[in-house]
């Protein structure tokens, strides 16, 4: 009896040890998979880390739209009023003698852009340096434009670069560009391209 209770004891003594051994791997087991988990986060957030940042999406203040006023604080407040293919430019109100701009090329025709501008500077500003028009047509051919600004309240047209703009003021000025025929009648795109201050603002005259 004495030999199978020894043994007994002995049986008992490894299963304990066993039972420790057990919770120490679950132990380990627990740590272990905490760390991997910990790993895998890691590696997720470096992984987003490393992504390219999304592109910022295009400035709302960038796109010109017809008869909306764009305010340029301490500048101008610029609207574009009117956009015409033509042959022909004249004033809105002809007086019985007035200044005009025809198209000599017969395979090309006008594109007339009215811009409206009011200053909002302190002191006058000659009406030539407020704008720069450019047409992109198709999607690649530009085109310059030349401007003449209307007096005498639409009756006549005379030169930008001789007329100045007072605050608070108002001058109506024609950007006028060439372009070929085809471009008023085809149905390609055409954007207008306003360069204030430097910044772009465009105008879509007909998407694709």
């Amino acid at each position: 009896m004495a030999g199978c209770a020894g043994q007994t004891e002995d049986f008992s003594t490894e299963v304990s040890q066993l039972k420790e051994q057990v919770s120490q791997l679950s132990a380990e087991n627990e740590k272990l998979k905490a760390e991997l988990a910990e790993a895998a986060n890691t590696a997720a957030v470096s992984e987003a880390s490393s992504e390219p940042a999304p592109e910022p999406s295009a400035d709302a203040g960038s796109v010109l739209e017809l008869k909306k006023a764009l305010v340029i604080a301490d500048f101008a407040e610029v609207t574009l009023t009117k956009t015409e293919f033509t042959s022909k430019v004249v004033p809105p109100k002809p007086d019985s003698f007035y200044n005009y701009y025809e198209i000599k090329d017969a395979e090309n025709i006008y594109l007339d852009i009215v811009l409206k501008f009011k200053s909002l500077l302190s002191s006058s500003k000659g009406a030539d340096e407020f704008a720069n028009v450019q047409v992109k047509y198709d999607s690649k051919y530009e085109y310059e434009s030349f401007s003449a600004i209307e007096e005498s309240g639409g009756g006549n047209f005379t030169y930008t670069n001789i007329t100045n703009i007072e605050p608070l003021k108002t001058g109506v000025l024609h950007f006028i560009a060439e372009l070929p025929k085809e471009a008023a009648k085809d149905k390609k795109p055409i954007d207008i391209i306003v360069t204030i201050e430097g910044k772009e603002y465009v105008y879509s005259l007909r998407s694709e």
